[in-house]
């Protein structure tokens, strides 16, 4: 059983380092086999924002862009994605950055002009488009409005790319452990602290569905008829 950490937080509220919560959890009886945080390999790569994208003098592929990261003045990056322009918001990983798989980025010379870091798209920073399907695969990731798009602000907190995964092995006999609220009874018992498990609400609507959907029925010998019900 695979437990985020987030969710987790909507039930109760552990108040903990994850080695301790993963400590006391085996400890009360349920055995935390391992935990993973998403984009621990990541550091010093923020939202920043493309103040002007300009073609570079020494080459027909690369463009200069100068970029707000929330510090200072505008630092300038050189890169060679097609899909940038004014007005963006990127992640930018800056001198001195690391990404995921051991990349370490420096601030260097492309073609005679400075960068002083990079612009990085999903797969840079361990994504794909599962994660962020509006985004392109191959370019530089534009930061959508389900982004946090505080200049400077860490991209993992940005992005929500900041979980962290706790891995149970849950025996036969606790089925009620295969669950978010099962787990976090557990945890509210191993912690002593309350668990807020909120009734889920409805409000219905008197739309009418025929405007919404419709059924057409293809074969009336295996689907003689079709009746719409619901109950309020």
């Amino acid at each position: 059983m695979d437990l985020s950490m987030r969710w987790l937080a909507d039930y109760v509220d552990c108040k903990c380092g994850i080695k301790e919560f993963c400590s006391a959890m085996t400890m009360s009886g349920s055995k935390v086999e391992r935990y993973d945080t998403e984009g621990e390999e990541i550091s010093k790569v923020v939202v920043g924002k493309l103040l002007s994208v300009v073609p570079h003098e020494n080459s027909d592929h690369l463009v200069v862009c100068m970029v707000d990261v929330g510090a200072g003045e505008p630092i300038q990056i050189v890169t060679g994605a097609s899909n940038v322009e004014a007005g963006q918001y990127v992640p930018v990983a800056l001198d001195g950055s690391t990404l995921p798989g051991g990349v370490k980025i420096k601030k260097g010379k492309l073609r005679g002009v400075e960068s002083n870091g990079m612009l990085c798209s999903l797969g840079e920073l361990g994504l794909t488009t599962h994660d962020f399907p509006y985004a392109i695969e191959n370019g530089i990731f534009i930061l959508g409005d389900d982004c946090d798009l505080t200049l400077g602000k860490d991209i993992r907190e940005a992005i929500g790319f900041n979980d962290t995964k706790v891995e149970f092995e849950i025996t036969s006999n606790r089925p009620d452990c295969m669950s978010v609220i099962g787990l976090a009874r557990e945890a509210g018992a191993t912690f002593n602290i309350p668990v807020d498990i909120k009734e889920p609400t409805f409000a219905g609507v008197d739309e009418d569905i025929g405007k919404m959907l419709s059924v057409k029925v293809e074969n009336t010998t295996l689907c003689s008829r079709y009746m719409e019900w619901s109950r309020m």
